[in-house]
């Protein structure tokens, strides 16, 4: 679990499949907007690019590379929740999430299901040989109605750089900052 010294309250809630090796992974894509994905939620482009743009700046810092969809070792997919639950149960089954089959640590999966409130951004790793999530997180984006296309960048970035910390194995990811402040 994240703890964030003098950050924020908040912290990422994360699980993952055990059986994956991910310090094989150094490569991975995303779906396409024309994809099935692209349809499960009903985002706008600027929503969109941003944080497709905030996934690719945290995993590039963190030596991870992009490809191609059929070259990438994992493909990143991500879900803003709002209050249409039909729309998570779509992405869950496209993603195919199984809670069971992730594990949670020392989170509980009561304090996961807590984490499913609107406005939190889930991203999913996903194994591209089974095509199932190996890896969720779960992170409240804090958005306000009044925040500007600036403020929803920043804490869009601010939210994927600290859910990245909590990868599993291999690339090392702790040295992460977030507005210039180390999180430990």
């Amino acid at each position: 679990m994240i703890n964030l010294a003098a950050c924020s309250s908040s912290t990422a809630t994360t699980s993952f499949r055990d059986g994956f090796d991910f310090s094989l992974v150094e490569s991975y894509s995303t779906y396409g907007r024309n994809s099935a994905f692209g349809d499960l939620q009903n985002m706008s482009d600027s929503t969109r690019n941003t944080i497709e743009l905030a996934i690719e700046q945290g995993f590039d810092k963190n030596g991870f590379r992009y490809k191609t969809l059929k070259k990438a070792d994992i493909i990143i997919a991500y879900h803003v929740l709002n209050n249409r639950i039909g729309e998570l149960e779509k992405y869950n089954e496209q993603v195919k999430y199984c809670r069971y089959c992730l594990r949670v640590g020392d989170t509980s999966r009561a304090k996961i299901k807590s984490q499913l409130r609107p406005g939190s951004l889930i991203i999913d790793i996903i194994d591209p040989e089974s095509q199932r999530s190996v890896w969720r997180s779960i992170y409240p984006l804090g958005f306000n109605d009044d925040d500007n296309s600036r403020e929803m960048q920043k804490k869009i970035s601010r939210a994927v750089d600290i859910m990245l910390l909590d990868y599993p194995k291999g690339k090392n990811l702790s040295a992460v900052t977030v507005e210039n402040k180390e999180i430990v």
